[in-house]
C-alpha cells in the first residue's frame, strides 16, 4: 500500500518554506506521494455547506489557499522521486484545454510524476464566481476527461460535443506518462463510483471505514465489468486522517491495507509544516514498519 501526505496549502505555513520542507521530508522518509486540494476563491456569504464532517470548511477565508498546479510545480523542482497528486482537482470549474496543457506541462517538468484525483465539485458559489455552470457538471466532467485523454494520447484533436466544440488543434508537449497521468475518480456516492468504473483508472474514496471502502470498490469493479473493462487494473485509493495516537494509526493503516486499499493519502491533524513533518517522522520510524509487519 502506497502512502502519501497533504502539504500545508492554507494557513501560516502555506508558503515556499513550509510546502517544500514537507515535500522534501516526505521524499527523504521514503513516502510515496504528496498531495494538494483545489480551490480558487472563497465566496463570502456562501450558503453551500461543506459536504464533509461538521459542514464547515477546514480553512478560513483569511488563511488563503495555494493554487494546486503552481504548488505542485514548485514541489516538482525541489524533489526528484515523489509522486505529485491532486486530491481532488475540481475539473468542471476549469476549461479543458488549459487544464490539459497545465497537467501535461507539470508531468513533463516533473519527469512523469503526476497522479490525478478528480471530482465534480460541491461549492456552487465558487463555480458561479468563476463563470462555470454548476448544473450538469458531472456530464461536463465526463466530456472534459475524454478531451484530456485524447489530447494526451495523440497531441491533436477536433471535438464536437454537448459542452465543448473546437476545430482541429495541437496541444503539445504530451505528458511523459503514455496516455497521460492516472486519473482516479473521487466521490463517495453511486454517481462517482459509476464514473470511476466506466472511465477512471481507479476510485479515490474518502475515509477509513473498511466496510464502506470494500463495498464501494466492489460496486466500481462491477460497473467496470459491465463496461467491458479489466477490473484488475483499477486502483482503490482513499484520503483519511492520521490518528495522533500511534497504536490507532497502525490499526487504521492495517485495516485499510487488508481492505484492499492500494494508496492512502493522509491528512495530519496539525496543519503546520512542523506538525506534518512530525507526522511524517512518526510514519517512517514507527508506524509504517509495524504496518508492514502486521
Amino acid at each position: 500500500m502506497k502512502v502519501g501526505v497533504h502539504v500545508p496549502q492554507w494557513g501560516s505555513d502555506a508558503g515556499r518554506d513550509g510546502v517544500l520542507s514537507v515535500a522534501r521530508a516526505a521524499e527523504e522518509a521514503g513516502l510515496d506521494s504528496v498531495w494538494v486540494a483545489d480551490h480558487v476563491v472563497y465566496p463570502l456569504g456562501s450558503q453551500t455547506k461543506y459536504p464533509y464532517g461538521s459542514g464547515e470548511t477546514p480553512f478560513a477565508p483569511e488563511e488563503g489557499f495555494l493554487d494546486a498546479f503552481v504548488t505542485l510545480a514548485a514541489i516538482a523542482g525541489a524533489t526528484e522521486r515523489i509522486t505529485l497528486g491532486t486530491s481532488v482537482l475540481v475539473m468542471p470549474m476549469r476549461e479543458p484545454l488549459q487544464m490539459a496543457k497545465a497537467i501535461a506541462t507539470l508531468d513533463v517538468l516533473s519527469g512523469g510524476r503526476v497522479a490525478l484525483g478528480v471530482g465534480a465539485g460541491w461549492w456552487l458559489e465558487e463555480f458561479t464566481a468563476l463563470g462555470a455552470p454548476f448544473e450538469a457538471r458531472g456530464r461536463r466532467m465526463d466530456e472534459q476527461l475524454a478531451i484530456l485523454r485524447a489530447l494526451w494520447r495523440d497531441g491533436r484533436l477536433s471535438h464536437s460535443g454537448e459542452f465543448y466544440d473546437f476545430g482541429e488543434l495541437v496541444c503539445e508537449p504530451r505528458p511523459v506518462q503514455a496516455g497521460g497521468p492516472p486519473v482516479l475518480i473521487g466521490g463517495r456516492g453511486p454517481t462517482g463510483r459509476r464514473r470511476a468504473g466506466r472511465s477512471g483508472d481507479g476510485w479515490h474514496a474518502l475515509g477509513s471505514h473498511d466496510e464502506t471502502l470494500i463495498a464501494g470498490f466492489a460496486d466500481v469493479k462491477r460497473v467496470a465489468r459491465e463496461a467491458g473493462r479489466d477490473e484488475g487494473e483499477l486502483m482503490l485509493s482513499t484520503s483519511a486522517g492520521l490518528p495522533p495516537d500511534p497504536e490507532r494509526a497502525v490499526a487504521r493503516l492495517v485495516r485499510l491495507k487488508r481492505a484492499g486499499v492500494d494508496q492512502v493519502v493522509l491528512n495530519v491533524p496539525d496543519n503546520t509544516a512542523a506538525g506534518i513533518r512530525e507526522g511524517i517522522e512518526r510514519l517512517a520510524e514507527s508506524i509504517l514498519p509495524q504496518v508492514r509487519e502486521a
